[in-house]
């Protein structure tokens, strides 16, 4: 049986057609209008971290009238201090509440989309986080008081064996290892790319970092932003994100590796979960994630891609109404464990799972390949992966399909079209069900068909 090397290197020699379609995504990139520069964020203290039950988050009302232009700011000097602006009474509330409960400020920073201004607490000595959080819950001048939550990717970290490639998967394709992308041939891919390849869509990855630089993403990253650290070099060497990130976007016929169900899309790296190691899952929190949702808002996101799972967050979920009211298209990783409902179950989030597992997950639950992922890892390399993270991360990409045709489908409209272009597929693991890219598309651009 044919596998797949545990790691697999591009080739250096990389012919004249990989330089070409560089220098025209080079070209591109700069046509279509970088986004400005924005000041450093919130970085996460390490202790935040090692020991998040210290810590609460509180939000109090900030009537704001202007826009910061990220989040920024901190009570021990992260950020920028120019683009920090809270209003005089946010600031009078803060300080009260701190001195009446015996609070300390680590860190806080002002959500102008939800005119709120949010402190990350560290709670006293000798109390329970429960017990700080009913008090402040009877306190009026708090809009939201809830524990520093933590949240995880939702990826499957067991090294699993691989299938054998099947034959005639991703035919047409240049790309040396779109041989061994079942998920291409399920999701009919390569037809959809006749119709649609995302062209321009602004879709964000929160996450962990980005191999910004490796061959088959290089120059395909509209910004970067980092709450964790300010390591590039761990920023790019993080795997899950850029397994994430190379089933959105990988090139499409460059001659290198695989291909990406949007290739033509416009990525937004947002780092709020980090990894220990290769072998471990992301970790995230509420600080992290609150920042990155706001963020990609300010940088007028069209897709927010949530390859991760958490308990409930009152902060995050109304932070995702309000990207959702804007008309952001937000899609989560559905969870076996009943405990973790962030973010699928939120109302109007395009929940998704593996199509592999049957599950009982409901029937408003959408599905794509997932087991056995061949994906980009850092360092210009490929790897097989598993888990509804890679799933999420493909029906992310068939969004992408769709707005780049129409851009006013709204997400009651999407989440039709993806359901009815749900099919039936016979494969060596048994029948499953699966999202069909051009089936989608088929559905919005005049004209089109599906020979398969």
């Amino acid at each position: 049986m044919s596998r797949l090397p545990s790691r697999l290197r591009v080739d250096t020699r990389l012919d004249w057609r990989f330089g070409i379609a560089v220098a025209l995504a080079a070209i591109a990139f700069v046509l279509s209008g970088v986004v400005t520069a924005a000041p450093p964020p919130v970085l996460t203290p390490p202790e935040v971290r090692t020991a998040p039950a210290q810590f609460i988050v509180v939000a109090v009302a900030n009537p704001v009238a202007s826009r910061p232009a990220a989040v920024g700011g901190t009570a021990h000097g992260y950020g920028s201090s120019t683009n920090y602006r809270v209003s005089a009474s946010a600031t009078s509330t803060i300080r009260e509440i701190a001195s009446q409960y015996s609070l300390t400020r680590v860190s806080e920073w002002p959500i102008d989309e939800l005119q709120m201004h949010c402190v990350l607490f560290r709670i006293p000595p000798g109390t329970t986080r429960e017990a700080i959080i009913e008090k402040l819950k009877a306190d009026k001048r708090v809009l939201i008081v809830q524990p520093l939550n933590e949240f995880e990717s939702a990826t499957d970290v067991r090294s699993d064996p691989a299938p054998a490639p099947a034959a005639g998967a991703a035919k047409g394709l240049e790309d040396p290892y779109a041989k061994l992308q079942t998920n291409v041939r399920a999701l009919d891919v390569t037809e959809a790319h006749n119709f649609s390849r995302g062209a321009g869509v602004r879709v964000a990855i929160i996450d962990t970092g980005v191999d910004t630089k490796h061959p088959d993403l290089v120059g395909r990253t509209q910004l970067t932003r980092n709450y964790i650290d300010t390591d590039e070099d761990a920023f790019r060497g993080d795997r899950h994100g850029t397994q994430v990130a190379g089933l959105i976007a990988a090139a499409a016929n460059n001659g290198v590796g695989i291909v990406g169900v949007a290739p033509d899309v416009r990525l937004m790296a947002y780092k709020a979960c980090w990894q220990t190691s290769a072998s471990t899952t992301g970790r995230c929190n509420s600080f992290t994630i609150a920042q990155a949702l706001a963020d990609a808002l300010a940088a007028k996101a069209q897709i927010i891609n949530l390859s991760l799972v958490g308990p409930s967050d009152p902060l995050l979920e109304a932070l995702i109404a309000k990207a959702i009211d804007s008309g952001v298209i937000v899609v989560g990783a559905v969870s076996d464990d009943p405990r973790f409902g962030f973010a699928a179950k939120l109302p109007r989030v395009l929940p998704v799972a593996e199509a592999e597992t049957s599950g009982d997950q409901g029937d408003d639950i959408l599905r794509a390949p997932a087991r056995d992922i061949v994906t980009l890892v850092p360092n210009g390399h490929y790897d097989f992966a598993s888990g509804s993270s890679l799933a999420t991360a493909q029906v992310s990409g068939v969004v992408a399909l769709l707005l780049a045709r129409n851009q006013k489908l709204g997400i009651t409209r999407l989440r039709e079209l993806l359901t009815e272009s749900t099919e039936n597929h016979d494969t060596t693991r048994g029948p499953f069900r699966s999202v069909n890219a051009c089936v989608a598309v088929a559905k919005v651009v005049r004209g089109a068909s599906c020979a398969n």
